[in-house]
């Protein structure tokens, strides 16, 4: 059963339904509500004969066979629609029984006269149907650009946070890359003995003070512990942070502190307790000598 289109919206596609610019599914629900509605019965009515005026009014032109067969399909198929919506509406349903019971059939009732129009009634009714068209048109225009709005400004904001984020991995790759070689970098080799060697190298960036150390083997801290990074001088063991290995073993970590270059003497690892030491308390993990 084709459902009904709400009162609100069939006044709205009237109009365009006597130029045939509905759907046929959007043609179904409007015919199905007129049926019912004696209000926009009449309303569609008159809008198709301005339609019809309109049409009379135009220079002829010719239409080919199968667009004229189409045409007079579809004009039959809404004629008996309406038809049958106006014979719906006024077949009388409590009327009294004869005496055998039965009720008199519903007779047909002949369609009043149309009134008489002034010569020019007909433009007024087709600049109320033109203008019911193109109202309903312009409503349906506006909702589906604010709908291609929408998804234009979703898009734009997908794309932006998607160059951020690339421009964000860039920059962090450029920075490993310079904090890691070029001929300001000093490379410290740190190890240790024992059964699995903890090994790491310590890339100091001279010219951008930056220290990145990537180490591996090295086991996790004991409970409350944590590894602590030295850097060692001829008067001072300099903090430089603490960090913990992932379970495979691996370790990196970067840092930020000015130095002389020709300060530093050695790179140390520690045990201390977890949060750090202000100078080393805790056994030497690893130790790296410069030159060494």
């Amino acid at each position: 059963m084709t459902r009904a289109t709400p009162h609100p919206v069939a006044r709205e596609e009237l109009g365009a339904a006597a130029l045939d610019a509905l759907d046929p599914a959007e043609h179904a629900a409007l015919l199905a509500h007129v049926a019912e509605c004696a209000e926009c019965r009449a309303e569609l009515a008159a809008y198709d004969e301005a339609a019809a005026l309109l049409a009379l009014s135009l220079p002829a032109r010719p239409v080919d066979a199968p667009r004229a067969a189409q045409l007079r399909a579809r004009l039959l198929a809404r004629a008996r629609a309406v038809g049958a919506a106006a014979a719906a509406a006024h077949v009388p349903t409590d009327a009294p029984a004869d005496a055998a019971g039965a009720r008199p059939a519903a007779r047909a009732v002949a369609p009043a006269a149309p009134p008489r129009r002034r010569p020019l009634g007909w433009l007024a009714a087709a600049a109320v149907l033109a203008f019911a068209v193109s109202a309903a048109l312009l409503a349906r225009a506006t909702r589906e650009r604010d709908v291609a709005r929408v998804a234009l400004r979703a898009g734009e904001a997908r794309s932006a946070a998607r160059v951020d984020s690339l421009a964000a991995a860039l920059a962090t790759s450029r920075a490993m890359v310079e904090a890691l070689s070029g001929s300001s970098v000093r490379v410290v080799e740190l190890a240790a003995a024992g059964a699995r060697e903890p090994v790491a190298r310590m890339f100091w960036h001279r010219a951008a003070n930056r220290w990145t150390m990537i180490g591996h083997n090295m086991p996790r801290p004991k409970p409350g512990k944590t590894y602590q990074l030295w850097l060692v001088t001829g008067s001072a063991k300099i903090s430089a942070g603490t960090f913990e290995p992932t379970p495979a073993g691996d370790a990196m970590m970067q840092a930020e502190y000015a130095l002389p270059p020709d300060a530093l003497q050695a790179v140390a690892v520690t045990e201390e307790p977890a949060g750090g030491m202000p100078q080393p308390t805790g056994p030497t993990v690893m130790l790296g000598k410069v030159g060494e």
